[in-house]
């Protein structure tokens, strides 16, 4: 399971001078990766049970996406690196499904797995901090995010987990962990104010809003989240707030720049409607389609990316998988507070608002092949029979040895 765990915590980084450092294509995640599935394979054979890798809806629509997203880039034209094509993202999507759904069946495994997620991208927010420090004085419109990879992808990351955090500030009673996730959330709020991303921050708005409405005592929470998220932004030189606000010259230029790519996209969308113009093919034909042939970089919403290069079955395919795992997350939830079970509340709950922070963010990003957010989609599975499982017995225990929680509403 330390393997798995390690891919959880790696899953924010992408340009790290030692997870993504390897030998041509081949590079750490992938070799964990690796380990990950010879393991699964391992402990699928001496269970000598096979889990139900069908038995969701959620399944169902993530194995048709990617078979249509591999014939995709099989049909597109001549064959390209494997290894470097997001046809490569779509197996190694495949692998983590069955890893996934093979060896966490217990709720003890969800909640390491989320909390080595945490670690991570704590981990990552100490390189942004880092990186502010040393060069901040020199470049003023400084941006941090050299080693995770992309200011924008890291924020994403962030969002996808900061909701979980938050509850658990709230209802762990075991004093090491509470310290511990109390200092990994301040860490990576001021890390996400850093890197000043606009979409990330109406992703973070829409994530906040949803988490006080369902609360209880939404004064008081929306006090909370107001200090603990937003209060950063407020002291940074450039916050998202402040670029959403007062945009400079090289943030109207970016803006311009996303408007011309969405055009181009809705052009490639008219052209080729069902089948789209190829997996991976939209940064080498972008400049065919929107008349400037120097024009070449990603659509900056991935919704639009999605049906430009795969056709909109497959945007389709994409939003019913959004739309389902919201509504299991959500469901967990309710299960979750009818049962009393405070243990899986807090997961569910904070996964769900992550979710919808994601979905947001999406509009503003090509974020399709985010590590993370495939693996939150693929831990809700089991969360949710963990859920169902629990609330069937009678007197279902509350206290749980690596974390005690208390009322998180």
């Amino acid at each position: 399971m330390i393997f798995f765990y390690c891919l959880m915590f790696t899953s924010p980084f992408y340009h790290h001078p030692f997870f993504d450092r390897g030998f041509g294509s081949f590079t750490m995640v992938k070799g964990i990766g690796a380990v990950c599935a010879i393991y699964a394979l391992f402990y699928l054979f001496s269970k000598g049970k096979v889990p139900n890798y069908f038995g969701t809806t959620r399944a169902k629509i993530f194995l048709v996406l990617c078979a249509w997203g591999l014939m995709s880039w099989a049909t597109a034209g001549a064959m390209r690196s494997w290894a470097a094509d997001p046809a490569f993202s779509y197996f190694s999507f495949l692998v983590l499904f069955f890893v996934t759904l093979t060896i966490i069946d217990t709720p003890k495994k969800i909640w390491w797995s989320l909390m080595s997620a945490l670690a991570g991208v704590a981990f990552g927010a100490l390189y942004m901090v880092r990186e502010f420090q040393k060069y901040h004085s020199i470049y003023a419109d400084l941006r941090p995010g050299a080693v995770v990879g992309d200011p924008n992808y890291y924020t994403l990351a962030a969002l996808l987990i900061l909701p979980v955090a938050y509850y658990w500030i709230r209802g762990l009673t075991d004093k090491f962990y509470r310290l511990a996730v109390i200092g990994m959330l301040f860490l990576v709020s001021a890390a996400v104010a850093l890197a000043a991303s606009r979409g990330g921050l109406l992703g973070l708005v829409a994530g906040i809003a949803y988490l006080v409405w369902q609360s209880r005592n939404r004064v008081r929470n929306s006090a909370i989240l107001f200090v603990l998220i937003v209060l950063p932004m407020l002291f940074v030189p450039r916050s998202p707030l402040k670029r959403l606000l007062h945009p400079d010259y090289a943030d109207e230029i970016g803006a311009q720049t996303r408007e011309k790519a969405w055009h181009a996209s809705l052009m490639m969308i008219e052209a080729k409607p069902l089948t789209g113009i190829g997996l991976g093919e939209f940064k080498p034909l972008l400049g065919e389609y929107s008349g400037d042939p120097n024009f070449h970089q990603i659509a900056h919403n991935s919704y639009l990316e999605i049906a430009a290069e795969q056709g909109i079955p497959a945007l389709l395919l994409f939003l019913w998988l959004l739309w389902e795992t919201f509504r299991a997350l959500s469901r967990t939830r309710k299960i979750a507070v009818r049962s009393k079970d405070f243990f899986l509340f807090p997961m569910a709950a904070g996964l769900q608002c992550g979710m919808l922070a994601c979905m947001v963010g999406d509009f503003f990003l090509s974020a399709e092949y985010l590590k993370l957010f495939w693996m939150v989609v693929f831990l809700s599975i089991p969360l949710e029979q963990f859920a169902r499982q629990r609330a069937r017995v009678k007197d279902t225990p509350v206290v749980i040895e690596e974390a005690v929680v208390v009322d998180v509403a």
